[in-house]
This record gives structure tokens, sequence and C-alpha cells, in this order.
């Protein structure tokens, strides 16, 4: 009973930010430890080349451009009311809330700032990380079916379990629940050249992630054509498993294991991730924390919106 009560007075997401702590923490150690330890991987960043390095850095000014522009049509669409400087400081703030949660799903939290369109702005950014998501996962199964040509039947097989597990779970109460959700959201005043232009740039985005990575690898060294196919496949395996803090450990083993079987070093792919981590995460990440921190003025941020458990049947539950 006494560990009952203990428990109860730490909130649950205390709970699950030290979970995803602890799993980060361990991966890293486990790397640093077996796979690539430090002196290896100060070694290999000894050895990168900088015209690579800086290429691979100058690509990222170029990819928060085109979050932003992928992102502020979506807005500028759905939520028209929303000032040009207000989707600009959303996007940093996401980038903020990303970088303390798994899979940066804090990201859904961009319009934490925006009082009164908390909803709509969830759906809508939850919208603009799904059309990224699925093109990373698309060209990392294309590149793993052109690989290992024997996984179609097994992907097929996976399809269609998850086609139907799907069906039977949600089939009696989505439909309807989604119609009225989709009215309530910004959703239904998004046009299909708004889907479009977000789909085009999430596919120019995913593509921009990947020629950083062939960067940061190619640094140490000539490539062959294998590294460059597994480049995608590492991004989707890291997309399918959210399970540490700032997906730390979690892309820095997918790196190794997927890079490592097509002939990559260990320390290479590992200081590579972590390179990416620090260009593309970590820098806007602080940057989006300190718009938070400047943002919030009077007005108290609310939880993550990662963490609002909302059942696929209660989508119409009321903004908070």
């Amino acid at each position: 009973m006494i560990e009952l009560g203990f428990t109860s007075l730490i909130p649950p997401r205390v709970i699950r930010f030290g979970l995803r702590l602890v799993v980060a923490t361990a991966l890293l150690s486990g790397i640093l430890v077996w796979i690539a330890p430090p002196a290896d991987l100060l070694a290999a960043a000894a050895a990168a080349q900088p015209r690579w390095l800086l290429s691979a850095a100058a690509l990222t000014p170029m990819g928060l451009v085109l979050q932003w522009w992928k992102w502020r049509r979506l807005v500028r669409v759905g939520l028209p009311h929303i000032g040009e400087r207000d989707i600009l400081r959303s996007l940093f703030a996401g980038f903020g809330l990303g970088l303390l949660t798994p899979g940066r799903l804090g990201e859904l939290g961009r319009g934490s700032l925006w009082p009164g369109d908390r909803l709509q702005a969830l759906t809508l950014a939850a919208a603009d990380r799904l059309v990224s998501s699925v093109a990373t996962l698309v060209a990392g199964a294309a590149c793993a079916l052109y690989t290992f040509p024997a996984a179609w039947g097994l992907w097929a097989v996976l399809a269609v379990l998850v086609a139907g597990l799907s069906l039977r779970r949600f089939s009696s109460c989505l439909s309807d629940r989604l119609a009225v959700w989709r009215q309530r959201s910004a959703l239904a005043n998004v046009s299909r050249s708004a889907w479009l232009g977000n789909i085009v740039a999430a596919i120019l985005f995913n593509m921009l992630f990947f020629i950083q990575m062939f960067c940061l690898l190619r640094a140490t060294g000539p490539l062959n054509v294998e590294v460059v196919v597994a480049i995608p496949i590492l991004f989707a395996l890291k997309t399918l498993l959210p399970i540490s803090l700032m997906d730390l450990g979690v892309r820095e083993a997918a790196a190794a294991a997927v890079l490592g079987s097509v002939g990559v070093a260990a320390a290479t792919a590992v200081q590579a991730s972590l390179m990416l981590f620090g260009l593309n995460v970590l820098a806007p990440g602080l940057a989006g924390l300190l718009v938070l921190s400047l943002g919030t003025r009077a007005a108290p941020l609310p939880t993550s919106t990662q963490e609002s458990r909302v059942h696929p049947c209660a989508l119409t539950a009321s903004p908070r």
C-alpha cells in the first residue's frame, strides 16, 4: 500500500519520461561499450573530410525551410487567421517539445501557444507528421524490398494482417466518429492542392535527410551503391521504434545494424548518426526550447500533446 501511495504521487508523464531516458541511456551505453567505443568514434570523426561535413551542415537550413513551408501550407488553409510569425514560432516550439519525446512526437504540440486553436493545431500537426512518416516508411520499404527481394511475401502477409486487425478493431466506430472529428478539426478546410504540396515537400524533406546522411558517411571514404540504398532503411526502422528519448540509441543502433550489413564500419555509422542528430534534432530543438521559454508569457503551456490518450472511438473529445 505504501508503494502504491508513493507511485501515485509521481505524475504518469514523469514516469514515462524517466523510462524513455533509461532506454536511451541503456542503448547508448551498450553501443559505446560493445559496438563503437568512444576512441573509435573520435578516430572516425578525425578522419572525416571537412568539405563533406560542411555540405551536410549546409543542408540543415534547407530542411528547416522545407518544414516551415509544408507546415505553413496546412495552417494557412486550415487556420487562416494564424499569422506568419505565429506559424514560424509554432514550428520551433514543436522542435523544442520534440526534443524531449520519443520519435519527436512532441512536435504535435506546435499549437500549444495558440489559445483556442489547440485541437485544430493538433490535427494539422498530426497530419503533417503523418505525411512525412509515411514518406519515410515507403522509401524504406522500397529500398528494403530492392535489397531483399525475397521479403515481398513477408511484407504482403504483414500488410494483410495489419489491415485485418485494424478493420476488426476500429470498423465499428471509426468511420462515423472520424467524419465528425474531421468536421470539428481544421482538416476539412485543407484543399487538395495543399495536401499535394505537403506530400511533395515531405518527399523532398526525406530526400534531403538521406543526402545529409550520405554526406556524413562519404566524409570517411567512398561508398558503394548498397550503402546508398540502405540509408532510407535505417530511417524507416527508426521511425517504427519511437521508444527512447530523442530517439537516442535507437537511431545509432539502426545505423550500426543496417549500414554494417552493407560493409560500413560501426564507428563510422554511429558517428554519422550522432552528427545528423546534432544538425537536425539538437540544434533546432534547443532553438525551439528558447522560443517556448519566451512565448509562454503569462499563459502556462499545456501538458505534452503526445501524452493525451484519446480512444479511437472518442475522437470528438472537446479541445483542452
